[in-house]
């Protein structure tokens, strides 16, 4: 599968994907619907692409805008397309390339000051993890951290990919705003609500998983 830019500054630019890797990119007419819905708010975003992939979304929202991203993928080969694609592409603005588990991070990434706290959060498991996001499973737990003040904004929004047959169940920590299907996935916009932990809960989440870089 070819991937591009489909908008914005780096428009056209072409991404590198691993051979033999399975990455489930959105498709350019998705992320089209998606990134119109978002509007103008990309525009000077501090960003999070989880489970990024080659970092699809991410670059996009930096095409389009966005202030900077922090780019999140635990396998070794994707990660290494994904440093690859956000060396070649974007220059002057803050990133961060992460290989880390989603299942334990804290979402902060050292020395990485410019990209906190997030205000917009792409969320894009692979579905066979999306039951860990309902019921106390471990990617809601990750989803919780994600909620803390000092990791996101108090109106930061997470755009979550589903497939259409699974229902995500809001949680403490976030709320359902907006859910579409297109095509055979579900797009959900959520909202943090209520207002977030303090920053003592994210310093002892932090040390409880024993998160570096």
């Amino acid at each position: 599968m070819s991937l591009r830019i489909i908008g914005g500054q780096y428009r056209r630019r072409h991404l590198k994907t691993p051979h033999g890797k399975t990455t489930r990119p959105y498709t350019d007419r998705v992320r089209q619907i998606v990134f119109d819905r978002l509007g103008d708010s990309v525009e000077s975003a501090r960003v999070a692409d989880i489970f990024s992939g080659v970092g699809t979304m991410g670059l996009e929202a930096l095409s389009r805008g966005a202030a900077s991203c922090v780019f999140i993928e635990g396998d070794a080969d994707v990660h290494a397309s994904l440093t690859e694609n956000v060396s070649k592409i974007v220059q002057e603005r803050p990133t961060v390339c992460w290989k880390t588990s989603v299942h334990r991070t804290s979402f902060s990434p050292k020395n990485a000051d410019a990209c906190l706290p997030y205000d917009l959060i792409f969320f894009d498991p692979p579905y066979v993890q999306c039951p860990l996001m309902n019921d106390g499973g471990v990617l809601q737990k990750s989803m919780d951290r994600l909620a803390k003040d000092r990791v996101s904004t108090n109106d930061a929004r997470l755009i979550l990919r589903t497939p259409f047959r699974f229902d995500f169940c809001e949680s403490a920590a976030w709320k359902i705003h907006e859910c579409w299907r297109i095509s055979s996935m579900k797009i959900y916009t959520l909202k943090k609500f209520p207002p977030p932990s303090s920053d003592q809960d994210v310093e002892a989440e932090s040390t409880k998983q024993g998160d570096g870089e």
